[in-house]
């Protein structure tokens, strides 16, 4: 899927946003949170007791761009992978539940919000059955290949958009039935991110093609999907933000997103799929959203 930029204006809600603009309770320590990442958690949340976690989605959640199927960011979720990133030994199911809950992974490469209603769930309801009991945890990446879609067609973004909010909210009402999921489920869904840095180009990706023009369908599907969430009580990551300074520009000090305690790139060398610093970070932003916690800065490799 090939992926742009957001500048997004959150929306007032009575929630909070993991990251900018969180406060700090009076007896904790100051949290240097990473200024670029706005994800939207509802308020009172998720649960640290559940009983499976099941992943859907495109080729970022299939584990594409890791370099070992074990660094894909469900794997370090699962069970971190201490001789690659040491200093995230507590950041997986095991450290924040205590425990190893059941995991269904039903992902497929290239699947849009159409085969994500018309093929994934149902695959969930044949690994789970009728009917489950105990709280369900859903984490999602979808939406890119959507996009790619009509990136070069501007005209057609409200009819592209329509159709992932619809296709969303069929995702939205499986996982709220109270027959199929009488313990609750709680959903994470991630946005869209994008390799240029907000620039819309870069010399290194899609054969230098400069798609400046297709930001725009860009920040409408995002601005869409975080209304929508926040309509449904639901979590939305923002993995777009979080990315920024970390595409192909990331060397650049002129870029506005440019950082210079950790100017590493987070992609692949196909500019869609993260490597495996990119799929750290997106377990990362996962990890702290189940955990219901701030999101801290970026945190550079040793070394």
């Amino acid at each position: 899927m090939v992926l742009f930029s957001l500048i997004l204006t959150l929306l007032g809600c009575s929630a909070h946003k993991v990251g900018a603009g969180s406060g700090d309770s009076a007896d904790s320590a100051p949290v240097d949170l990473d200024p670029m990442v706005s994800s939207y958690i509802p308020d009172n949340f998720g649960t640290m007791s559940p009983a499976r976690v099941v992943f859907l989605g495109d080729s970022i959640t299939a584990g594409y761009g890791a370099s070992k199927r074990k660094l894909s960011y469900p794997r370090l979720l699962k069970e971190n992978d201490d001789a690659t990133w040491a200093d995230a030994a507590d950041l997986d199911f095991p450290g924040l539940y205590g425990a190893d809950p059941d995991i269904l992974d039903v992902s497929v490469p290239g699947a849009t919000t159409g085969s994500l209603v018309g093929e994934q769930l149902p695959a969930v309801t044949s690994g789970l059955g009728d009917t489950v009991s105990g709280p369900t945890i859903v984490i999602a990446t979808i939406a890119g290949n959507d996009v790619q879609a009509v990136m070069l067609s501007p005209d057609q973004a409200d009819a592209a958009i329509a159709s992932i909010t619809a296709n969303l909210t069929q995702f939205y009402d499986y996982f709220a039935d109270p027959v199929r999921f009488p313990d609750g489920s709680f959903v994470y869904l991630a946005n869209v991110y994008e390799p240029s840095d907000g620039v819309g180009q870069a010399d290194e990706c899609f054969y230098g093609l400069d798609l400046t023009s297709a930001l725009g369908t860009l920040d409408k599907v995002n601005a869409a999907t975080l209304a929508q969430a926040q309509d449904r009580g639901v979590a939305w990551i923002d993995m777009h933000g979080h990315f920024l300074g970390h595409g192909y520009h990331a060397s650049d000090p002129t870029n506005p997103y440019y950082e210079a305690a950790d100017p590493s790139l987070w992609f692949a060398s196909d500019c869609i799929h993260p490597n495996d610093r990119g799929h750290h970070e997106i377990r990362r932003l996962f990890w702290y959203a189940l955990a219901g916690q701030d999101f801290p800065g970026d945190v550079p490799e040793p070394g």
